[in-house]
């Protein structure tokens, strides 16, 4: 399924732009031989790339259509962050993993919400982080990266199938998916942002019926609504 969008997708971006992708399963397991190297409980950020942490935070932004305010907030369908939490405070000293970090303003709030709970990150784990990321993060944390970029953009394929996106923050069990803000979320030149959207619509639907035939509990998934719907 991810090629085929692939084949289909790339048309959409500028051609002097250096197309990459990876694979979650290779990243995972190289994230998790590295951060378990170091004798430290785990808490993960992502259960996709940190499957056997010690703890989890379910944790995502938050986004408020009417003020463009995002913060950090529950992913839906899970308890609060401050129930979340309440497992991880047997804790003194962690170290910390997640996917990556874009502009690293997400996971700055996020261990800052641990450190005022008194929990001492002593090292933080990525799969990806762009160049501006990472020296912003480490200025005051220790960081490894395992892949450094310098981001045109970096968007995952579970945003694009619509089993993600910003959580929206008058209504805790729905999310904005990024077909919804594609230019602003996924740097879709405008020209293309209809033809794209209806790309990732096909094939969130294709996801869900396979994931449904499977017998998965979509529901975790949240419910997507458009950002005209929030009131």
């Amino acid at each position: 399924m991810e090629d085929f969008f692939l084949s289909k997708f790339w048309r959409y971006i500028p051609e002097e732009i250096n197309k990459i992708t990876t694979n979650a399963i290779t990243t995972s397991a190289e994230l998790e031989m590295v951060a378990r190297a170091r004798d430290l409980p785990l808490i993960s950020l992502d259960r996709v790339y940190a499957p056997n942490a010690d703890g989890y935070l379910e944790i995502t932004r938050v986004t408020d259509p009417n003020t463009k305010k995002v913060t950090i907030g529950e992913r839906p369908g899970n308890p609060s962050l401050e129930e979340q939490f309440m497992p991880l405070q047997k804790y003194k000293q962690i170290n910390l993993v997640d996917v990556g970090a874009f502009e690293g303003n997400t996971l700055l709030e996020i261990c800052d919400f641990l450190k005022e709970k008194g929990l001492d990150i002593a090292e933080i784990f990525l799969g990806y982080s762009s160049l501006e990321a990472r020296e912003k993060i480490r200025r005051n944390n220790k960081v490894t990266v395992l892949n450094l970029f310098q981001f045109y953009e970096w968007v995952e394929l579970r945003d694009f199938f619509g089993i993600d996106g910003r959580r929206v923050a008058q209504k805790p069990d729905y999310f904005i998916p990024y077909w919804e803000n594609l230019n602003s979320w996924a740097s879709i030149p405008l020209r293309y942002e209809w033809e794209v959207r209806s790309l990732c619509l096909d094939y969130n639907k294709g996801l869900l019926d396979l994931l449904n035939d499977e017998g998965c509990l979509v529901e975790k998934i949240g419910k997507p609504i458009s950002s005209l719907e929030v009131k």
